[in-house]
């Protein structure tokens, strides 16, 4: 998380074009706010998570198994579709089954292997979640409006292309 909320004013900026007077300030102006922005956003959405006994980050393993067309996974894809180590997954994991939002299995096809599955009280949450999720969503972004929305999309793809 990335704290900010004294952002630099043009006192701030003038004395980092002394320090480094080839540095873009309006660049990095941008930066910090972007960097304050995914906090904010993070924050607001972990106050909502926390009411239903959830992080974020079990908040994603729940949703990339209900992603799927059967709701089921190795922790090992659930681990790299979320970009996180197969530790910390198993660390998730526990804690969702202990909530009983998940079970383990054995897997079908390699008895050796455990597969993750969505249980229906875990899909029962996310449906309960979910809507309060989308209207968070939409109310941080309220401000904007019309081509604001689309403009902003376009400017969020050309500094970060979605990858394949």
């Amino acid at each position: 998380m990335f704290f900010l909320k004294d952002f630099p004013d043009e006192e701030m900026v003038a004395r980092l074009r002394q320090v480094l007077p080839t540095a873009d300030a309006d660049r990095v102006q941008i930066f910090l706010r972007l960097l304050v922005l995914g906090s904010e956003c993070l924050s607001h959405l972990d106050r909502l998570l926390e009411r239903h006994g959830l992080s974020h980050s079990r908040w994603l393993v729940l949703m990339l198994l209900r992603r799927r067309e059967v709701w089921r996974a190795l922790p090992s894809e659930l681990a790299r579709e979320q970009g996180i180590t197969r530790a910390t997954m198993s660390g998730l994991t526990q804690r969702l089954e202990k909530q009983g939002l998940i079970t383990r299995q054995p897997d079908d096809h390699d008895k050796r292997q455990t597969v993750i599955v969505l249980t229906p009280d875990g899909a029962s949450l996310i449906e309960r979640v979910l809507p309060q999720c989308v209207a968070l969503m939409e109310q941080v972004l309220s401000p904007l409006e019309g081509n604001e929305k689309n403009e902003f999309k376009r400017l969020i793809a050309k500094l970060f292309p979605l990858r394949a």
